[in-house]
């Protein structure tokens, strides 16, 4: 067994999670490969699909009802114990690989958010979630400390702060002086791995500021400082940038 079972798989989940309704072809295959190719996740997907039927269990998990104005709603309810669930989802991803469902209809009907998008969005909370977590805990053995929730639950709470005021002044300020900065950058004209570093820690820092969780613009902006020091005539920018988040940090 390999660590790396656990990283694939998680990796791939995450992509099909939070990649583009338009892509899930792509994404699903990448998924099922990660599967295929895990002893670990094969061994329990034969061994659960050995004592259950899809179909039925797909049966169980269709909930109907009716409106007060006519109409009926259907969801599903995916299997409690944590091995079906894990078989379940990999059946259904199969069947949307092979073409035997429509994606589209699929989400329109248990999933149904108002469009396409949105609904994608439940399916990912309401399915592939609880998917990954089922996966990522059949994994667990492999690696117990690099799936280990207290882990997580203290990098959660380390990470959780509430939220600061940046005054709209401060703000705009602030963002001048990194737009000065990109200038100074671009005109310089760095190499693409280098550019490509600096157009990241600029997005990770502009999102942290308007996330206003100090913690995370603490740390984006030490990334962001790092990298802009590194081209002479940022330094001035730099510094205005750090009296201004000291005020508000």
């Amino acid at each position: 067994m390999s660590t790396n079972e656990i990283a694939n798989f998680t990796d791939s989940v995450n992509t099909l999670i939070e990649g583009k309704l338009i892509l899930i072809d792509k994404h699903i295959a990448q998924v099922l490969k990660c599967v295929a190719t895990s002893p670990t996740l094969c061994r329990t997907l034969a061994e659960t699909v050995k004592n259950m039927s899809y179909a039925t269990e797909f049966s169980r998990a269709r909930v109907t009802w009716t409106r007060s104005d006519g109409t009926v709603e259907c969801s599903l309810k995916l299997p409690v114990d944590r091995n079906r669930l894990f078989a379940f989802v990999v059946c259904l991803l199969t069947e949307v690989d092979a073409g035997k469902r429509n994606i589209l209809d699929f989400l329109k009907e248990y999933y149904n958010a108002g469009d396409n998008d949105g609904s994608y969005q439940r399916f990912a909370e309401e399915v592939l979630k609880p998917f990954k977590q089922a996966g990522v805990t059949l994994l667990s053995s492999i690696d117990p400390e690099g799936v280990d929730n207290s882990y997580v639950e203290q990098a959660q709470r380390f990470f959780r702060a509430e939220n600061i005021y940046i005054d709209t002044a401060a703000m705009t300020q602030i963002l001048n002086e990194a737009e000065e900065i990109r200038k100074i950058v671009a005109a310089e004209k760095p190499s693409p791995d280098a550019f490509a570093e600096y157009n990241a820690a600029s997005e990770y820092l502009v999102n942290a500021l308007y996330l206003k969780n100090p913690k995370i613009i603490s740390v984006s902006f030490l990334a962001y400082k790092h990298v802009a020091l590194g081209y002479d005539d940022a330094a001035p920018h730099v510094r205005i940038m750090a009296q201004l988040l000291k005020r508000v940090l």
